[in-house]
């Protein structure tokens, strides 16, 4: 039996002045997204005092906060919510699973528990090395959780079982790892929460790159994950290579959230989250999903990085956490709708 392309409500194809509507709005949250994430926090800045720390900086106290922090967390928090937002739509295309993400199905433990091997058995503290095994453990956990969704007989449900179980056991293991090293404890504790503080802009050199490959190979494998849609044997039949596909697929998920993972730590249920707001909006065709789940993602990291700053100031809670939080209600949603786990 040939699984319906979409049981999401929406047109197949947006009208130009939809679209168009669609482009503007969606830009103007990300540059309201970002101008709040540069000015509000602990101490509220303006927008002068922005400008000034850029393009004429005096070691202010102000200014100090604008260059050290805000800048650094925003353009992170973008970055990461870009990567997540778009791994998400390729995950939830490849698998034709509205419940797949990249922290439900165990990638984002994959990333995690690597860097805890790294840090925690091996020592390793240069970003560059920590991303490799991060890169290295989203690429085995994404292999990990398709072999044995396929083993289980390739249904949904099973698929996110088998992510579930995985990313269970890989969780247990990177604190069992953290634990017995109570100095690497200690630098991790920030990052296994999901948090954008502390975190240096010069990781963009080495982790840029990589989610601008992963952005590109997602965006060019959109017209395939629409015809992926229809099934497998039909996929075929209109010459698409399902073996490249899912390959594509794969490393673009693995450069993506492994790489979003090892700047900010495990960040949840965003990659679920981003994707369906995105098809609720332009329909389920992922040569628009997958955009505009990025750009969600990205405005959805900086403002709930925004609401970590000021909940409970002068102490904040990572995004990670607000996330968790923000996220729960949604899943609880989604699983409450109609046929919730098939596309």
């Amino acid at each position: 039996m040939i699984p319906r392309a979409r049981t999401t409500r929406g047109p197949h194809r947006l009208s130009a002045g939809r679209t168009a509507i669609v482009v503007v709005l969606s830009v103007l949250g990300l540059v309201a997204a970002t101008a709040v994430g540069l000015t509000v926090g602990t101490k509220p800045v303006g927008f002068d005092t922005v400008l000034d720390a850029v393009t004429r900086f005096d070691g202010s106290d102000l200014q100090l906060v604008v260059r050290e922090s805000r800048i650094p967390r925003t353009v992170l928090g973008l970055t990461v919510g870009l990567a997540l937002g778009a791994a998400g739509a390729v995950m939830q295309g490849l698998t034709r699973n509205a419940l797949a993400d990249p922290g439900i199905l165990g990638v984002n433990a994959g990333a995690s528990v690597a860097v805890a091997i790294a840090v925690a058995a091996l020592g390793v503290t240069d970003f560059p090395l920590l991303m490799a095994f991060a890169l290295g453990g989203a690429l085995v956990a994404t292999i990990g959780v398709v072999l044995l969704g396929a083993a289980g007989g390739g249904s949904p449900v099973t698929l996110v079982l088998s992510g579930v179980a995985l990313a269970a056991v890989l969780s247990g293991l990177t604190t069992a790892l953290v634990l017995l090293n109570p100095t690497a404890f200690l630098r991790m504790r920030s990052w296994e929460s999901g948090a954008l503080a502390g975190r240096d802009l010069s990781i963009l050199t080495v982790a840029g790159p990589a989610i601008a490959i992963g952005l590109v190979i997602a965006l060019l494998l959109t017209r395939g994950l629409d015809v992926l849609a229809l099934g497998d044997d039909t996929a075929t039949a209109l010459g698409t290579r399902i073996g490249p596909l899912r390959t594509g697929s794969v490393a673009a998920i693995t450069l993506l959230a492994g790489t979003a993972t090892a700047v900010a730590g495990p960040v949840a249920f965003l990659g679920l989250a981003a994707p369906h707001i995105a098809r609720g909006i332009v329909g389920p065709s992922q040569k628009a999903v997958v955009p505009l789940a990025a750009v969600i993602g990205a405005t959805v990291v900086v403002l709930g990085d925004v609401v970590g700053r000021v909940i409970i100031a002068p102490q904040e809670v990572p995004v990670g956490i607000v996330m968790a939080f923000v996220a729960a209600p949604f899943l609880i949603w989604i699983g409450r709708r109609r046929n919730p786990v098939q596309l």
